[in-house]
């Protein structure tokens, strides 16, 4: 759970950082590729945990899981490019690579503490 924060940090300072740099369109971007990957990894986070909870942690659950979270992701992007659009792509993957590496930096940060 606490790796999800982070990654929403990362996302939201992504965003801003876009949208310093790029202008308001860019921020937007990157801010719907960060929460196109946030939001599948804090459920995913929350389904784990609640399954550790139980007593009830599986390879095939967290397998499983995994595969949802990925189309999840694949079904948020394209409901946004269709209904909402992506007016930077560049800041979109911005915001999508800066987010789903937060998780890497922070835990191996977090392991050197």
């Amino acid at each position: 759970m606490r790796l999800a924060a982070w990654q929403l940090v990362a996302g939201v300072l992504a965003a801003l950082a876009a949208w310093g740099l790029a202008g308001e369109a860019a921020g937007r971007s990157a801010a719907i590729g960060a929460f196109s990957v946030w939001l599948p990894n804090a459920a995913f986070a929350v389904y784990l945990t609640m399954r550790a909870r139980l007593g009830t942690p599986s390879a095939v659950g967290f397998l499983v899981g995994e595969l949802f979270k990925i189309a999840a992701v694949v079904m948020l992007l394209f409901a946004f490019v269709r209904h909402v659009g992506v007016q930077s792509w560049p800041a979109l993957i911005v915001g999508l690579v800066v987010t789903l590496q937060a998780n890497i930096a922070v835990a191996g940060f977090l392991r050197k503490i």
